[in-house]
């Protein structure tokens, strides 16, 4: 991996750690928030009950405090949810903007290069973005003969994914699958649940 792709990768990585305490940060405040408000609230509304009906209304609060805190932490999952989202779709577009940067041939190569050890002898279909095409002789080259270069719309953000028929491998080096990877540790590790 070059330093500037370990930069890049590691300012990503800085960036997602920076925002997921940001995200904690305010989840937990959101949190603390809501509770604070839905046991005052709740505490207000069983002092009344209790004070008009003594002996039934302790099933009653009791549930409308569940109700309020349900909903309490459903406000928070859901913008704990959109601050992700935020969070992904700003890497999505600084990754946009690397695929489009004179460094981005390179990276594609060595992405090339890495996936073509594993295909040494065996003929392999190559998929690129449609924006990376004109990269298909530079990768092709890198290959065997017998390797097809073929368009995939499916590969948004860049990147390559090899197909090897006699192996039935697929090889996955696009940055799409990377910040996939990416999103789904950020969500385990960030202790992103109530």
């Amino acid at each position: 991996m070059s330093d500037k792709t370990s930069k890049f990768l590691n300012a990503i990585k800085e960036y997602s750690e920076k925002e997921r305490r940001s995200v904690m940060d305010e989840a937990r405040a959101n949190k603390e928030e809501a509770v604070k408000k839905a046991e005052i609230q709740g505490k207000a509304d069983a002092d009344r009950y209790v004070k008009k009906l003594l002996s039934s209304s302790t099933s009653k609060v009791t549930s409308e405090y569940a109700v309020k805190n349900l909903e309490a932490q459903g406000k928070i999952f859901k913008k704990r949810g959109e601050m992700t989202d935020e969070i992904f779709r700003r890497a999505e577009e600084k990754l946009l903007d690397f695929a489009g940067s004179p460094e981005y041939k390179d990276k594609l190569l060595s992405y090339a290069e890495e996936i073509a050890q594993l295909f040494t002898t065996e003929s392999c279909v190559i998929s690129l973005k449609p924006a990376d095409m004109g990269f298909a002789d530079e990768i092709k080259s890198v290959f065997n003969s017998d390797t097809e270069i073929k368009e995939d719309v499916t590969i948004r953000l860049g990147g390559l994914r090899a197909y090897c028929p006699a192996k039935k491998i697929v090889a996955d080096n696009t940055l799409d699958s990377k910040l996939e990877e990416e999103k789904k540790r950020f969500v385990n590790s960030a202790d992103l649940k109530l």
